[in-house]
């Protein structure tokens, strides 16, 4: 089994410093380090069989699973009720890593156990096998308060008041937010979840440095996050953001023994990647990846207007996965430019692929005050042609090109960093040959989804890594020049068709290789 190390000896080492229960329970006449009044605690990292924990930037809280092989009856003893938390600390030798301790990071809370089963194989044992479901704290928080309040100006002001306010998520943990363009807007939050408040104000956030929209929030071990996706592409809105770690697939590890130099190779090899969803066109059509048309209606002007979305367009407007010596890049476009059968249009210029209706009232009457009941306002809301439409594409496009990993424990590492995978070209090599990278898969992956195994079993710590990129390396050829296949085209009836059938059935007498009584072919 893993102990603590401070030295990494192999690809997969660990240190497993803290895996404690502390009880709701509180326990008298204490002993330090804890002390009078201290929570009862009980160190669970002998009866750990595999720890699971998990980030995503598109989920408002990491959650995890411990399971264990019990032969105290711990569950019951303790007792575990689902109001415990959960001190955790674990990283990769000579790297930072996870700190969720009391009084040192944030613990975590226990909210569920499952899959209780007896050892029957083992004779005499008298052990359980089950797993212990945790989650942040906010999520506590977030299921037992509602927002009911309304907010204006800058998104982030109102994000911050939700997640620190005592009355909603009330955290302890460090906010990163990236800065919004400056606004008079209002939005008033109607008595739902905080997760869903900011999820609300997220969608009304514009970047104060990219030509972007939308927000996302979530948590990683650093705290939470809450920005757009560009920024996570790139630095400062001026250069694409560097990759923190890159990714080789290479031959399985068979050394016995292994230097530095080895181990740090083996630390970047791939146990396996698989390459889940490339391309789903049909899909990215409906959702409005490539094109749009928003109706907007303001109901003060009696005015409607209808903007048209070009994803060829607007993408050299944004940095994406990969880039141009640093900056943007208008021509890796996942998708080639090119004309559609016979349409003499490319998709991008499908704009009813998704048409949406909005409205665009910015000017109001205040009627709540009798003094200034004819005194006019104007909310300084951005429209959402220069929101909604390229937020869609973004997220859209971000659901294509998806690539799992499996990886050596990396505890650095976390949902939202930038990494590189140099895939092979699958095809034979001949003798003595390199093998050739691909042209459009290698390269540079958002990591959106991140999953920490720990195994004591087999002693290894690995991670699965699901990461995205929405741009090529190497530009598609572009094609202007369309073609269609041309063939007959005829109307059939149908019931003439089944007219002929049954002539040919009354000439035969008939069906299913049997003779048929007059009164059946004749009625």
């Amino acid at each position: 089994m893993a102990h603590s190390k401070e030295r990494l000896t192999k690809a997969g080492d660990y240190s497993l410093d803290v895996a404690e229960l502390l009880s709701y329970k509180i326990t008298s006449g204490g002993q330090p380090p804890h002390g009078e009044n201290a929570p009862y605690r009980v160190d669970i990292k002998p009866i750990i069989l595999q720890i699971e924990l998990q980030e995503s930037i598109f989920s408002q809280s990491m959650v995890g699973k411990i399971q264990v092989y019990d032969t105290k009856d711990v569950r019951t003893l303790l007792p575990i009720v689902g109001l415990e938390r959960l001190n955790l600390k674990f990283h990769t030798p000579g790297l930072t890593g996870i700190n969720a301790v009391a009084n040192d990071g944030h613990p975590f809370h226990i909210y569920k156990i499952e899959a209780v089963a007896p050892d029957n194989k083992t004779v005499g044992a008298g052990a359980q096998v089950y797993d212990i479901y945790f989650c942040s704290r906010e999520s506590y928080f977030n299921n037992m308060r509602k927002v009911s309040k309304a907010y204006t100006g800058q998104v982030e002001i109102g994000v911050e008041d939700i997640f620190k306010n005592k009355r909603y998520l009330s955290s302890k943990k460090d906010l990163y937010f990236e800065p919004t363009k400056k606004s008079n807007s209002r939005l008033v939050v109607p008595n739902v979840k905080p997760f869903q408040a900011i999820a609300m104000l997220a969608k009304k956030a514009v970047s104060e440095k990219y030509e972007n929209a939308g927000y996302l929030f979530y948590e990683t071990k650093e705290g939470y996050q809450f920005r757009s996706i560009e920024s996570l592409l790139a630095v400062a809105g001026s250069i694409a953001r560097p990759a923190k770690f890159k990714y080789v697939y290479q031959m399985s590890n068979v050394r016995h023994h292994t230097g530095g130099k080895q181990i740090v190779q083996d630390l970047h090899g791939v146990y396996s990647w698989n390459l889940v969803k490339p391309v789903d066109v049909l899909n990215n059509l409906n959702e409005g990846g490539y094109g749009s048309k928003l109706i907007e209606h303001d109901m003060f002007n009696k005015t409607i207007s209808t903007t048209e979305y070009d994803y060829f367009k607007d993408f050299g407007n944004h940095f994406h996965t990969e880039h141009s010596d640093g900056g943007k890049t208008s021509v890796k476009t996942p998708l080639p430019q090119m004309i559609f059968d016979d349409t003499t249009k490319g998709l991008n210029q499908a704009f009813d692929q998704k048409v949406m209706v909005k409205s665009s009232t910015s000017n109001i009457y205040d009627q709540q005050d009798p003094v200034l009941a004819n005194t006019l306002y104007t909310l300084d809301s951005i429209s959402a042609k220069h929101t909604t439409q390229k937020a869609i594409s973004q997220r859209v496009l971000l659901s294509n090109g998806i690539l799992e990993l499996k990886v050596p424990g990396n505890s650095v590492l976390q949902a939202g960093d930038i990494i590189s995978f140099d895939m092979p070209l699958m095809q034979p090599v001949g003798a003595n040959k390199a093998i050739e990278s691909s042209p459009y898969w290698a390269g540079r992956y958002l990591i959106y989804d991140m999953k920490h195994i720990v195994n004591r079993i087999d002693d290894q710590y690995s991670i699965i890594i699901r990461c995205v990129k929405d741009t090529v390396p190497h530009p598609y050829v572009a094609e202007f020049n369309s073609w269609s296949h041309f063939a007959e085209r005829k109307t059939h009836n149908l019931y003439k068709i089944d007219n002929e059938l049954l002539g040919r059935i009354q000439t035969s007498g008939e069906l299913d290789g049997n003779k048929l009584p007059n009164k059946g072919i004749h009625g």
